[in-house]
């Protein structure tokens, strides 16, 4: 029985685009150069010699866009693939965080507007403040003009009290 490469090549391809996978994303994955990626998308080898086996990177190939495993048979036998279940993508961890769980949640909500931050004491001393301006989604530009303002006060207080010497203490 005769074996449709180029088929498969361009069935590969095809379920590569409608993954919105690029060939080098493809081959990082499969820990490969992008190289035997074409070859396969091609149908051959190179200088027209056509493949005579499936190898371990179509197979891999294969289940990175999904297929079950008798779909590169069914293809090259003039099929179509047969699509896996869905695999299961784990939701992202949450990178870990010593700030309070209310402040977590704070930066969370609304839209930034702006942040700033404030060294305390000497360049070499890693103290600092750090403020974040948040606002509603949905504020006005009126509402978004006054909250600036009010902004813009507090943080010319806090820098001047981050600016002020220190005075010693009474005796």
């Amino acid at each position: 029985m005769e074996r449709d490469w180029e088929r498969l090549g361009r069935s590969f391809a095809d379920a590569r685009d409608a993954l919105g996978l690029t060939q080098v994303q493809v081959a990082e994955r499969l820990h490969v150069s992008r190289t035997p990626i074409q070859a396969i998308e091609r149908g051959n080898q190179g200088k027209d010699k056509p493949f005579t086996k499936v190898s371990n990177t179509m197979r891999a190939y294969a289940r990175i866009v999904n297929w079950t495993e008798d779909s590169i048979d069914a293809v090259l036998a003039g099929g179509d693939p047969t699509r896996g279940p869905a695999p299961e993508v784990p939701a992202p961890e949450r990178p870990k965080s010593d700030l309070p769980p209310a402040v977590e949640l704070e930066l969370r909500s609304g839209r930034t507007l702006d942040s700033m931050v404030i060294p305390l004491g000497p360049e070499d001393e890693d103290t600092r403040i750090v403020v974040i301006l948040k606002g509603a989604q949905d504020m006005t530009e009126e509402e978004l003009d006054r909250r600036w303002q009010q902004y813009r006060k507090a943080r010319r207080h806090l820098q001047d009290v981050a600016n002020e010497p220190e005075t010693p203490p009474e005796s």
